[in-house]
């Protein structure tokens, strides 16, 4: 019998925590320092980029409009850093529509400046239907 392939699925639940690491000051810089990470955690990091919107968001609820923000601008930059090809599943995406949401976007200068940073597309609100 020959078993069909199936795509590894993104395990783990998103660890807030982690994400809160992220939005500390020693991830602000313009550049990414890889130093910061370890091995494991970029592959989580990378590994949440496959979890669906709906994961993302009862996470998201529990920080603030400057720590998401921080969030976005990190899987922006990681996105190009690292050469992950997220496109329309950036978590950026999932967090900019969950602000739209809460009515608390940030100024269009700041996205124009997360924009600016990528080569993806889809950034900040994902496909348009």
């Amino acid at each position: 019998m020959i078993e069909q392939w199936q795509p590894a699925t993104a395990t783990g639940a998103i660890d807030s925590s982690l994400l809160l690491h992220l939005a500390s000051e020693s991830h602000q810089a313009e550049e990414l320092n890889s130093a910061l990470l370890d091995t494991a955690q970029l592959q989580q990091l990378q590994q949440w980029t496959q979890q669906p919107e709906q994961t993302w968001q009862t996470v998201l609820t529990s920080l603030d409009e400057q720590q998401l923000l921080a969030i976005a601008r990190w899987y922006v930059k990681a996105e190009e850093h690292y050469g992950w090809q997220v496109g329309a599943n950036n978590p950026a995406i999932w967090i900019f529509r969950y602000l739209k949401q809460q009515q608390r976007l940030p100024a269009k200068d700041e996205i124009r400046a997360i924009k600016a940073m990528t080569s993806n597309r889809y950034i900040p609100y994902g496909k348009v239907l």
